[in-house]
């Protein structure tokens, strides 16, 4: 078998060198093609959520918030205090006390 035998790749073996800087650049494309997409809720759908947050908000109980960051979904669990319409975000404190600021844009589900 030689360089030019057919089906070889011996003809390309010396080009399989690969700079840093085209690896990382590699690496950051196959991270972006694997984050998700912002999902975007229907009129229907935010019905139930505000169903659902006018209930708990009554009884104080704990809800869980499931939102979209950097293109990953994420959680968060805590008691909604406070709906602030005019700068469109949930006010949540979780049961360590500590407050998070939910923007309504960012909202996939409340539970």
């Amino acid at each position: 078998m030689n360089k030019l035998t057919p089906g070889s790749n011996l003809r390309w073996e010396s080009s399989r060198m690969i700079l840093p800087e085209h690896r990382e650049q590699w690496l950051r494309y196959r991270e972006q093609q694997q984050k998700e997409a912002q999902p975007l809720l229907d009129e229907q759908r935010w019905a139930e959520i505000e169903w659902t947050l006018g209930g708990a908000m009554k009884e104080n109980t704990p809800l869980t918030f499931t939102y979209w960051e950097a293109g990953e979904i994420r959680e968060k669990r805590g008691v909604c205090y406070f709906i602030d319409h005019t700068l469109r975000r949930f006010h949540v404190q979780a049961a360590d006390d500590e407050r998070y600021y939910l923007p309504f844009a960012v909202i996939v589900d409340v539970e």
